[in-house]
């Protein structure tokens, strides 16, 4: 399955999320909060959809939140799909079982790793 172009799936994950968050076009809000995001975007290159998943944990303990950013490629059908889910958390995090997604995983107190991941995710609102 061919995914993306060079923009918005190329090989380094960094230059991948920059891109993606500065220029993929929103398409669908699926779940508007402000400590968990789900939408559907699309790449203006190449017409790629995603699915964009935003965590917070708030601990209020200082303001160094937890944050943690996934955008998945995604099928016409699979978008679909996730826009009338029964289940989105379940859902989502199935997502990734057959492709790659590039992810950024900023833990309270650490720094911001961005990189690819393979495989079931675990989905769970902010708070």
């Amino acid at each position: 399955m061919d995914l993306g172009c060079e923009h918005c799936y190329g090989e380094d994950a960094e230059t991948v999320m920059e891109y993606c968050t500065k220029n993929l076009e929103t398409t669908r809000r699926i779940v508007s909060d402000s400590h968990f995001g789900v939408s559907l975007r699309k790449c203006p290159e190449c017409g790629q959809q995603f699915v964009a998943i935003f965590t917070e944990f708030v601990d209020w303990q200082g303001g160094d939140d937890a944050q943690y950013f996934d955008i998945v490629p995604v099928t016409p059908i699979e978008a679909k799909y996730i826009v009338n889910a029964q289940d989105l958390l379940r859902d989502l995090s199935k997502l990734g079982n057959r492709r790659r997604r590039v992810s950024s995983d900023w833990p309270t107190g650490g720094r911001n790793r961005v990189s690819w991941k393979h495989g079931e995710f675990h989905v769970e609102e902010g708070h």
